[in-house]
């Protein structure tokens, strides 16, 4: 029962995972970050627009400021740098209005350049004849080498139109590509390597050839160094990823032209040939739906900039696009007819899992009264044990503390047992070295009265030196073995200080006048008279000692005696 419903659930869940996971394309990392980042521009496009519009803006209120005609010139040309590629009709309108003020101003070649420019426009709306009669009328060799770079680059542009709009008629797409060809040759004999678009030609005419290894390195270090926000980014970026697929490399294909994609979306530009390129490519990798995303913003823009060529080579590309919803659309139509049989299937079968779940419930309520029954009783014992155990732990725990204190007081009783043998012995040794002095002093005493020599006597009987000096030999004594007991109990002492409060012992000194009266208080002397008693001082004196250092103690007063009597491990 249990494996066929696992079965079911499996059969469900492959059913209903949409159809766009299962066929989704799968890129590189690199790839698709470029890709999500690309679709991030593009969702955010009208913020482009807006700066392009906002740039236009400032220029048409510079307009009020004009005054002669050469300005009215320069302004003019600003403008059509910002709508050649943007708005069709307005940089057409200024590129008529410099021709005429060329004329007016005498500027022969400034005339033959603002033909070239509305030459440009005309190419890029599709009016092709128009933009070649254009061409036509300009006289070459008239002009200077840069303004003949201009007209080559254009001719480039406009025949390559041509042959775009030539379709799949091969002997005109042929000569068009011909004389293409001519003036990308042609335009060399002009152009200089300052010219910011040497790059771009240099890219097209090394396809193919042993230079194009060099030119594609310069070309990766201009786009990857730039910012992606002009339209010559997006041009070499374009030319590059052209050269990368001829190169037999489809990741670096897809990497550069969606580099020339961004670059195309930030300058708003709306004669866009790289999106249009990347579409295609996402499309035949099965990317449907980027594919149409993309293709949808080229049309958008192919139709704002009036681009007739573009719109005639997108609408096929979306037809394509939209054929392939449409048998996706069907393939997940004949998908949902058998989840539609799949799931009547599995009503039926649910319907009589239902009854059969129904009697096994009405079977499970009897059995679990029953247990209940038996849960009771079997609560009532182990609430018994339960008690029995809590009392049997209470007296453990008792039978625990109660060992605790036997071990401390053995502990306790160890100490004080190798204590008093260590102090017997000291005292002991005191003792007979104390009657073999008293003896010497005794015998000398003697001597001095059998030879009559009184005032020796008096002398030695005076002088309190010698009780000095056996006081401080008893000090170094009783410090000495208290030491050898008790080792660390300077250091652990000190702890309980404050860090600028602790004892710094003199060179050759075991303890401190204030160190051995807590001394005492270790080896559990804990009264100030017997304490100055054994030391030979006054009560005052052991008292003053030790509330001064008691107020240098970083734990409570109170509790520092007691604290003391812990400290410092027996060396046993």
């Amino acid at each position: 029962m249990k494996t066929g419903v696992k079965k079911l659930l499996f059969i469900g869940t492959i059913m209903i995972i949409p159809a766009q996971i299962l066929s989704a394309v799968s890129y590189k990392p690199e790839i698709e970050s470029l890709l999500l980042k690309l679709d991030s521009l593009i969702e955010n496009k009208d913020f482009f627009i807006k700066e392009k519009e906002d740039r236009i803006g400032l220029l048409r209120k510079r307009i009020r400021n004009i005054r002669t005609t050469e300005e009215q010139y320069w302004i003019n040309k600003a403008f059509y740098d910002e709508f050649f590629v943007y708005n069709a009709d307005s940089a057409l309108y200024y590129a008529e209005q410099n021709i005429r003020l060329s004329k007016e101003l005498d500027k022969k070649e400034g005339e033959a350049e603002w033909m070239t420019k509305k030459s440009f426009i005309l190419s890029a709306t599709g009016m092709l004849k128009e933009a070649l009669d254009i061409m036509n009328e300009i006289s070459l060799n008239e002009l200077s080498p840069l303004l003949k770079t201009e007209y080559y680059r254009q001719m480039i542009y406009l025949y390559s139109h041509f042959g775009q709009y030539s379709g799949e008629n091969g002997h005109i797409r042929d000569y068009y590509l011909t004389k293409e060809e001519s003036y990308k040759d042609s335009i060399f004999n002009t152009i200089t390597k300052d010219d910011p678009y040497y790059l771009w030609h240099e890219g097209w005419r090394q396809i193919g050839a042993s230079g194009v290894y060099e030119v594609k390195s310069e070309l990766e270090k201009a786009v990857l160094n730039s910012g992606l926000d002009s339209r010559l980014d997006a041009m070499n970026a374009y030319v590059l990823a052209v050269i990368s697929r001829e190169m037999g490399n489809p990741d670096d294909f897809l990497k550069y032209i969606a580099y020339s994609a961004m670059a195309d979306v930030k300058t708003a530009n709306k004669d866009i040939a790289s999106l249009e390129e990347l579409a295609i490519a996402v499309y035949d990798l099965g990317d449907i739906d980027r594919a149409y995303t993309y293709i949808n913003y080229c049309l958008q823009n192919a139709q704002l900039y009036r681009n007739r060529i573009r719109v005639i080579g997108i609408s096929s590309l979306q037809n394509a696009i939209h054929m392939a919803y449409r048998e996706i659309n069907l393939k997940q139509e004949a998908r949902l007819r058998i989840f539609l049989i799949i799931v009547s299937i599995l009503s039926i079968i649910l319907i009589a899992a239902i009854i059969y779940i129904s009697r096994q419930m009405k079977w499970l309520s009897k059995s679990r009264s029953e247990v209940n029954k038996a849960n009771q009783l079997l609560n009532k014992h182990v609430n018994e044990l339960s008690d029995a155990h809590k009392q049997l732990s209470e007296v453990n725990n008792k039978l625990k503390l109660l060992n605790e204190q036997l071990q401390e007081a053995n502990s306790r009783l160890r100490e004080s047992n190798y204590v008093k043998e260590e102090y017997i012995g000291y005292v002991f040794t005191i003792c007979s070295g104390y009657i073999s002095k008293m003896d010497d002093f005794r015998k000398n005493i003697n001597r001095k009265i059998k030879t009559n020599k009184i005032e020796d006597i008096k002398t030695l009987t005076d002088i309190p030196t010698m009780a000095q000096n056996e006081l401080k030999e008893f000090y170094h004594n009783f410090d000495a073995i208290f030491l050898n007991l008790y080792p660390d109990f300077v250091n652990d002492f000190n702890r309980l200080l404050h860090p600028d409060k602790r004892f710094l012992l003199k060179d050759g000194e075991l303890l401190s006048a204030e160190l051995r009266i807590y001394a005492l208080v270790r080896l559990g002397i804990d009264s100030s008279v017997k304490i100055a008693e054994f030391l030979h001082c006054s009560t005052q004196t052991v008292y003053n000692y030790r509330l001064k250092t008691r107020n240098k103690a970083i734990v409570p007063k109170e509790k520092f005696a007691d604290l003391v009597k812990s400290l410092g491990k027996i060396q046993e």
